[in-house]
C-alpha cells in the first residue's frame, strides 16, 4: 500500500525556501508564529503581496490532487480590507484562483482548501473542471498565498502550511 502524501512547513528555523513576491517585504521571524516561527511581510507597494512556496512544497503538490492544503494566516489589522484571489496555481498556460468566504483576523486564522474541483477553484470566473485541476497539479510551476488583504500599510504572517 503506498503511503500518502504528506508535507508540511512549520518555518521554525527559516523559511524553508517560502518567498515574498515583489510588492512586499519581509522574510523568516523565529518568533510569532503559531507556535514557534513564521514568515511574514510588510507593504512596499500598492500591489498586493503573496507568499511563494517553494520549488520543493511545488514539486510535493504535483502529485496532491484530491488532498488538501492547509495554512495558517494573521494579519495587522482587519480594517480597509478588499477582495483578491486568495490562493494561486499556476501550471502550464492555466491559473486556477480561489477565493476564501473569510479573510484572516488579527490572531491566526486556519484554512483547508481541498484541491479538487467541488471546491471552489476557478478557471477565470468559470468553476475549474476536474480536468484542469489534475492538468495544472501535474504541471505545476506557482503557488501563491495571499499575505495582503488590507488597503494601506500592513504586515502578515504565514505558518504550518501542509498538504495532506
Amino acid at each position: 500500500m503506498t503511503p500518502l502524501l504528506s508535507i508540511s512547513y512549520h518555518f521554525d528555523n527559516d523559511a524553508q525556501g517560502w518567498q515574498i513576491n515583489e510588492a512586499g517585504k519581509g522574510g523568516f521571524q523565529s518568533f510569532g508564529g503559531n507556535p514557534g516561527g513564521c514568515i511574514y511581510a510588510e507593504d512596499i507597494s500598492t500591489d498586493a503581496w503573496y507568499f511563494i512556496a517553494s520549488n520543493e512544497f511545488i514539486d510535493m503538490t504535483r502529485k496532491a490532487y484530491g488532498l488538501t492544503l492547509g495554512f495558517d494566516l494573521i494579519q495587522s489589522a482587519t480594517d480597509a480590507q478588499f477582495n483578491a484571489d486568495d490562493v494561486i496555481l499556476t501550471g502550464g498556460t492555466t491559473q486556477l484562483t480561489f477565493n476564501s468566504p473569510h479573510n484572516p483576523g488579527t490572531r491566526w486564522t486556519s484554512y483547508l482548501v481541498k484541491l479538487d474541483e467541488k471546491s471552489g477553484w476557478k478557471n477565470g470566473k468559470v468553476n475549474a473542471t476536474q480536468k484542469e485541476m489534475q492538468q495544472v497539479l501535474q504541471n505545476l510551476t506557482s503557488i501563491r498565498i495571499r499575505g495582503e488583504y488590507r488597503n494601506g500599510p500592513d504586515r502578515g504572517g504565514l505558518d504550518n502550511v501542509s498538504i495532506r
